[in-house]
């Protein structure tokens, strides 16, 4: 399965530093998923697209996912919040992930 990891970044290393350990923990527990983190396809992009660009980018990528799993505190993140929108409006398949390994 290819399961998005939707995750606040806001530019910051410490976010895409997070990520990278939700993504490990999750590689260790479950080898038959891959995971995929835009932070970590886009993120070197942060300060050379517009916002909306990168998060066209984002949706393009969750729409080829199976499943979305969101962490951290997305209900602060303009990001978070629309790729959560897109996966109900789109039928993709998510959950709300609380206490993991970041």
């Amino acid at each position: 399965m290819l399961i998005y990891i939707s995750h606040p970044y806001g530019g910051q290393d410490e976010n895409r530093q997070k990520v990278e350990n939700i993504v490990r923990t999750l590689v260790l527990e479950h080898p038959e998923n891959t995971y995929v983190s835009p932070i970590h396809c886009f993120g070197f992009l942060y300060d050379d697209v517009d916002y909306e660009q990168g998060l066209e980018m984002c949706l393009n990528l969750l729409e080829k996912c199976d499943k979305m799993l969101v962490f951290g505190d997305w209900k602060n993140s303009r990001g978070c919040t629309a790729e959560v929108l897109y996966a109900e409006m789109h039928m993709i398949p998510y959950e709300l992930v609380e206490g993991i390994h970041e």
